[in-house]
Formats: structure tokens, sequence, C-alpha cells
């Protein structure tokens, strides 16, 4: 899998690994990096898109995946960059990703950054959610609305052509690859295995996170025997968007300390 990435060299002390979210693109990353401090260090800040999403090809909702597939799409990005360690940071699912990740290869992370993630137990929908799904690949419109639902005061927070930007890449994701994920999301259970994360990991939970429990934030950061969880008052589910300097001064100094 060929994944569309954007590298940003020197940038860091060490490759940094961004991973976004569900329904979501690598552009979600783009006020982090505006606001990422210079640097002199030979490091570089990746961004890439998952398969189906933002500027990958279309994906037919047809072809099922799992999470160790989008795993391996990040692992053979890795490689096609040659970068053996890298620091690592995700948010919401792709902090699930993430955490997949470094199941499967410890020894590539020396670092990680759970923003909102979800849990390692997954999420377990009702019909409900499946029939939103529906309807909102075939409405723009809808799907506008719930994307930026997830953003607390996307008014604030969002120029107007992000907020587009972010639509237009939440509705060709929930056409394509949103059925695999709510597969992915109702099967999943990560739990005996995050056990064995070694990786120091600072888990960051947004107190008005509307999407993704505390709890399970807490469950998660309790599996992880190298694991930090902070509680962030006055924060959504999108602290990335919603206060990026702040995001960015925080997750910046966890992974250089």
């Amino acid at each position: 899998m060929n994944l569309y990435c954007e590298r940003l060299p020197n940038r860091a002390d060490s490759d940094v690994l961004f991973i976004h979210g569900n329904l979501a693109s690598a552009r979600w990353w783009k006020p982090t990096l505006e606001h990422w401090p210079q640097s002199s260090g030979s490091g570089s800040l990746l961004t890439a898109d998952w398969r189906g999403c933002g500027r990958n090809p279309d994906w037919h909702s047809d072809r099922q995946f799992t999470i160790q597939d989008l795993a391996q799409d990040f692992f053979e990005l890795l490689d096609r960059e040659r970068l053996d360690k890298v620091q690592i940071v995700g948010h919401s699912l792709g902090g699930l990703i993430a955490l997949q990740m470094m199941i499967l290869q410890p020894e590539r992370f020396t670092k990680s950054v759970l923003l909102d993630p979800v849990g390692a137990e997954g999420v377990v929908f009702d019909d409900s959610m499946y029939e939103a799904f529906r309807q909102m690949a075939l409405n723009r419109d809808l799907t506008r609305t719930v994307i930026l639902s997830t953003i607390l005061n996307a008014d604030e927070a969002l120029s107007q052509q992000m907020a587009e930007e972010f639509a237009d890449d939440a509705f060709k994701a929930v056409k394509g690859i949103g059925s695999s994920v709510l597969e992915i999301l109702k099967s999943i259970n990560l739990s005996d295995d995050a056990r064995s994360v070694q990786t120091p990991t600072l888990i960051l939970h947004g107190q008005q996170d509307m999407i993704i429990p505390l709890k399970d934030s807490e469950k998660l950061a309790s599996l992880m025997p190298s694991a930090k969880l902070e509680i962030l008052n006055g924060v959504g589910h999108c602290w990335n968007v919603e206060n990026p300097a702040r995001f960015t001064e925080r997750i910046h100094a966890w992974l250089k300390g």
C-alpha cells in the first residue's frame, strides 16, 4: 500500500510519525505542524493518509480490511522512508493503530502520544450507527455536520477552508472505508497485547470529549505499563485542532524530554 505521505525534514531531534483518526486525513495535523518549534535536529515530521483517505485513491466499500492491515500500511511507509525507529502520535482511531503498531514491532518506537484514543476493546455499535454511516455516505452536508461536531467550538477553531476540506475528506472516507472501520471497532480487543507495550506513552484525553469515554483511556493507561494519562480540562475530542499551540507545546515537551 503506497500511502500518500508528506515529510518535513530537519524539524525534530527524532523522526515523528503522525496518524490521523477515522473519517479524517493528514490535513488534521496541519495546525500541529504550523506550531511545531524550529529545530536543528535531523529528524523528520511525517504525516500520511490512511488507505482510501485524503489524497490516496478512493476505496471501494466492499474491500474489507483489519487494524493489522492499517498497521502494515504504515510499516511499509516507514520502510519506504528508510526509518527504523520513530516516535508516534495517534489521534482517536489513529491512536489504536499506533497501539497495534507498538504491539507488532515494539522495537521501532521510542515514545508515543495517544490523543483521545479509541480504547483497546474498540467500540460496540447498535444498528443506528450503521444506518448513520449509510446516510452520511449519501449526504455530504450530513457528513460535514457530523465530523465538525467532533471538534469543540469548531466555528472558532477552523477556517472556512479547513472546515470544507475536513468535510470533503470525511465524505470520501465514509463512502469507502466506513464499513470496514465499523467492523474493526466492534470486533477488536487489544487488551491483553497492550500489557506488553513498554514504549513510554502519553495518553491525552479531553474532559469534554463526547466521542470516546474517559473510562476507555483510563483503562488503556492501566493496561500499558509505561503509560501516563493526562485529563485535559476544557478540551474536546480534537485538541490538535481546537488549540494546536497548546497541544503542540505539550507533545513536543513529552517527545523531547
